[in-house]
């Protein structure tokens, strides 16, 4: 849910005030450990982000937001969610399918035609963050997303999701827990591969404007088991995080991460630490990127989402 556009502008640097005073840290020391991190920023722009004169902008200063939100033992997203419209705007690239089969970019667009989807040519993705729950048996249990995202011009009042399964069935993916706005409509491709569902917002949002949408994803009995975790964007979005986590009984024997951009294809192997790994990227898209896991006696690796 947005503010009240008289509040936003000072949100940001009220809560970062905040914080600093709270943890009795200075901007020096704080840019310090920023650095240390490798989030460099002057302090000039630090005491313009406190001050509220000006705001981050662009993928690097949100990344440095992050690690004041690190620093500071804030839950990321604290001082994120705060930043009012951006003074550049800018145009949004016109949405491109991201997927690299024909199939699944025919029923994509035909899932989105069935579900009477309004246009998202004027959404800008600022954070999606996903936190996947593997089961004991190794499968996705659930998956909590959360996205932030932002209108640049006319008026958004829902949003469209698609789930691309790890073969054809009947049974859909379920929605649950809402926050900032309600299912809305649902429809399963007659080709039994893709579904999708819309949003509807719970308040509409305009240019400048952003709403914070979070939800879970479970997947009932008949659901094909899935040993991976990805996110599509059809556009370029300031952030992507995926971040999966293994029940102690359930540690895989590989993982690796994967990207996959128009021609461009990396997969590199990925360790597991504490229990668990992520994948961060900024400025990512159109593509899709994930984490894909197996136990020793799976089959062989290959290059599609699912194993």
């Amino acid at each position: 849910m947005t503010a009240p556009p008289a509040d936003r502008p000072n949100a940001f640097a009220a809560a970062l005030r905040a914080a600093v005073s709270e943890r009795g840290i200075t901007l020096a020391r704080l840019r310090q450990q920023l650095a240390e991190d490798g989030n460099v920023v002057s302090m000039a722009t630090l005491s313009y982000w406190r001050s509220g004169d000006r705001q981050p902008e662009g993928a690097q200063s949100l990344g440095v937001v992050e690690g004041i939100e690190d620093r500071l033992r804030l839950r990321r997203g604290h001082l994120s969610a705060l930043l009012g419209p951006s003074a550049r705007l800018g145009a949004v690239p016109p949405p491109r399918l991201p997927f690299d089969e024909e199939r699944e970019n025919r029923e994509t667009a035909e899932t989105l035609a069935a579900l009477r989807s309004s246009p998202q040519e004027t959404l800008r993705d600022l954070s999606t963050q996903l936190t996947v729950q593997v089961g004991s048996d190794g499968a996705v249990e659930r998956i909590v997303m959360r996205s932030l995202v932002q209108a640049t011009q006319g008026v958004i009042t829902e949003i469209p999701l698609i789930d691309v399964a790890p073969r054809e069935t009947e049974v859909l993916s379920v929605i649950s827990d809402v926050v900032g706005g309600r299912v809305d409509r649902e429809h399963l491709h007659p080709g039994h591969l893709l579904s999708g569902v819309v949003i509807a917002l719970d308040e509409p949002i305009t240019a400048g404007d952003t709403t914070l949408l979070e939800f879970t994803e479970t997947f009932p009995a008949g659901y094909p088991s899935r040993q991976s975790a990805w996110h599509a964007t059809s556009r370029p979005a300031r952030e992507t995080l995926i971040w999966v986590r293994f029940p102690p009984d359930a540690q895989p024997s590989w993982c690796e991460e994967y990207a996959e951009m128009g021609e461009d294809y990396t997969c590199v192997m990925r360790s597991v630490r504490s229990g668990s790994v992520h994948v961060a990227r900024y400025g990512f898209g159109p593509g899709i990127l994930g984490i894909r896991w197996g136990y020793d006696g799976d089959p062989e690796r290959g290059h599609g989402r699912d194993e």
